[in-house]
């Protein structure tokens, strides 16, 4: 569902008087949506158009839906990033950019974190060292997309919207993968015999080298 989409519909939503059961289902829906967060209902007879209002206001400010983390906080959790820094997070604003580079500094501090991915330790690792973790999927269209003749140059374009974990691909991550659909692609023609029974890529958790994380390391920071 588009941004404009949501707006528009928030509009409608707002301007009901008396919603129905269906509307109450649809606000909830948009609100995980929209905040990529569960709504919790209130004793409030309000509660639903203040969710309306609070998406709305996002929604205006950010200009897109709040990017879907991987990681989230305890309650009453908040990151400082650096002592005395005004950067600081709470579940509201919490990406997993900043979750990991923050455990990249302090890992002993994943106890303040309700929720995270399973190889969470691999992600901070690769981010501190300024590595890009490889996809294998993604690489496989790649090299797809170059045995049918496709340049490196096109398949950049092609693939600049491409989303991993529901999120779109930086151009840093784009030029690694492309890099490593191309190694991939050259061995194959090297080994043909080889490439045509085994697989085409390397390990998901495969990163490549000399890939330096252009937002720097993590500063120091407490919860």
């Amino acid at each position: 569902m588009e941004v404009i989409d949501v707006v528009n519909r928030l509009k409608e939503l707002g301007s009901i008087a008396s919603l129905s059961s269906s509307d109450k289902a649809e606000i909830e829906n948009l609100y995980a949506l929209v905040l990529d967060k569960k709504f919790v209902r209130t004793s409030c007879s309000d509660c639903y158009h203040d969710a309306v209002i609070e998406m709305s206001v996002y929604l205006n400010k950010n200009g897109k839906m709040k990017e879907k983390s991987e990681y989230g906080l305890k309650n009453g959790v908040l990151l400082q990033m650096g002592f005395g820094s005004s950067e600081m997070y709470t579940n509201a604003n919490l990406t997993d950019e900043a979750a990991e580079k923050y455990l990249a500094k302090y890992p002993d501090n994943i106890k303040y974190f309700s929720k995270k991915p399973d190889d969470w330790e691999e992600l901070v690792k690769s981010r501190k060292d300024g590595n890009v973790v490889i996809n294998d999927e993604l690489v496989s269209l790649m090299v797809e997309s170059m045995k049918d003749g496709v340049s490196s140059k096109s398949i950049q374009e092609e693939f600049k919207g491409y989303k991993i974990s529901g999120k779109a691909i930086t151009k840093k991550v784009l030029t690694a993968h492309v890099n490593k659909a191309l190694e991939v692609f050259a061995d194959m023609q090297e080994n043909p015999e080889e490439s045509e029974g085994g697989s085409e890529n390397g390990d998901d958790n495969e990163s490549t080298d000399g890939q330096t994380d252009e937002d720097g390391e993590a500063v120091e920071g407490a919860e």
